[in-house]
């Protein structure tokens, strides 16, 4: 499945409820909002995530091994921890594994988000946009005044963004046929990113480590069918009971 769940991947040993302040926005001080800092690199997030839309609401949970710009693995599981969804990307490649639906999706290049419409973004920006960047680069040299930017991608879609003094990215927009088609802001400790046939994804980063090791390579499991693009898993991320407290 290559949706915006397929950002996500999982990690059964963290179903417990995290504790503690949230960790704070990453500066960006003296980079372009498109690119990472370095401090970003060979870290391990948990996020809190809830999705809404027309196939109805969910919730689970997120975590990114980031090793590099160009290694990284999103994992996710459902409230009682149980596995949804696996991404490992590896240079220009990558592999997604769908656990419910028990197939798997070998691609390169673009990550098409179909089924929740909300891209295509390249493999090596989903970090970028779990970590609250701007998920694309300009072609030329952006517009930029005061804290407003504004610049066309590789594939002339406009993008608008608003950055603060200190680098972090508090908004940012895609325009496609002269109209928002997607939309990302920071809301307190919530990242909010939406499009116009009314999905939203709501994520929250509530803890953050090193990563000691990168991330082994994930293989499919023998009894896995190849299947790209199927969006059943999205409805089943819908069905799912809301988090538990505690």
């Amino acid at each position: 499945m290559r949706t915006l769940l397929g950002l996500c991947a999982t990690l059964a040993l963290l179903t417990g409820c995290a504790t503690g302040p949230s960790p704070r926005p990453l500066p960006g001080v003296g980079i372009p909002p498109w690119e990472m800092p370095d401090g970003a690199y060979g870290s391990q997030r948990l996020y809190r995530v809830g999705y809404s839309g027309p196939e109805g609401e969910g919730s689970f949970r997120v975590t990114l091994r980031l090793a590099a710009a160009d290694r990284y693995q999103v994992q996710a599981v459902d409230p009682v921890g149980r596995a949804l969804w696996s991404l490992d990307v590896t240079g220009g490649k990558g592999l997604s594994l769908n656990h419910r639906g028990r197939t798997f999706c070998a691609f390169e290049g673009s990550f098409d988000l179909s089924g929740v419409a909300l891209g295509p973004f390249p493999l090596l920006s989903l970090p970028s946009l779990l970590l609250g960047r701007v998920p694309a680069q300009p072609a030329a040299a952006p517009n930029q005044q005061g804290n407003e930017l504004t610049f066309n991608d590789g594939g002339g879609r406009r993008w608008t963004a608003t950055v603060r003094d200190d680098g972090v990215v508090e908004s940012w927009t895609l325009w496609e046929q002269g109209a928002p088609s997607v939309w990302w802001l920071r809301r307190e400790d919530w990242a909010i990113l939406s499009n116009r046939e009314r999905r939203q994804v709501r994520w929250r980063e509530v803890l953050q480590e090193p990563l000691a090791n990168p991330p082994a390579p994930l293989e499919a499991p023998a009894a896995f069918r190849e299947e790209c693009g199927d969006d059943s898993g999205l409805r089943e991320l819908a069905e799912e009971p809301e988090e538990p407290p505690g």
